[in-house]
Formats: C-alpha cells, sequence, structure tokens
C-alpha cells in the first residue's frame, strides 16, 4: 500500500513540475515580441517568397504559370466602362 501512495505522490509532483515547465516556457516564449510593421510581419509570415505585398506596389500582373487561369477561362470581358 505504501508504494500506492509513493507513486501517486511521484506523479503528483511531475504533474505539478510539468505544469509549472510549460508555464515557465510560454513566459520565456512571449517575453520580448518583435515590433515590425504590416508589410514586414507578413513578409516573415510568408517565409517562402521575395515578393512584398502587392497591393503595395500596385502591381497585380499575373505570371505565365499562374494556376488560376486567364480572364477569358473566368468569363471577364475586356470591355470594361
Amino acid at each position: 500500500m505504501a508504494a500506492v501512495g509513493a507513486l501517486f505522490a511521484l506523479l503528483f509532483a511531475a504533474t505539478i513540475a510539468g505544469t509549472i515547465g510549460l508555464w515557465y516556457a510560454i513566459d520565456r516564449e512571449t517575453d520580448d515580441p518583435p515590433r515590425m510593421d504590416r508589410a514586414d510581419a507578413e513578409h516573415a509570415a510568408r517565409q517562402d517568397t521575395d515578393q512584398r505585398d502587392e497591393s503595395a506596389t500596385g502591381d497585380r500582373s499575373t505570371e505565365d504559370g499562374d494556376d488560376w487561369g486567364t480572364d477569358a477561362e473566368w468569363g471577364v470581358e475586356e470591355d470594361r466602362r
């Protein structure tokens, strides 16, 4: 019966220590977040590209290898008034 009590105490201590350790790790990670503007934050979030936000530069042209298709495929009329 003493072994069951010792096992319970050990698991209880491990649970408390794990909770405190997790709290400490999260607290250290969020202690001093870097400050940046929106464009830099979007660029950091999109690590797979070198392009900046296209809306900021006004460049909305598509590349030849674009997977979205042409305007004719989407039924977009050329005559816009």
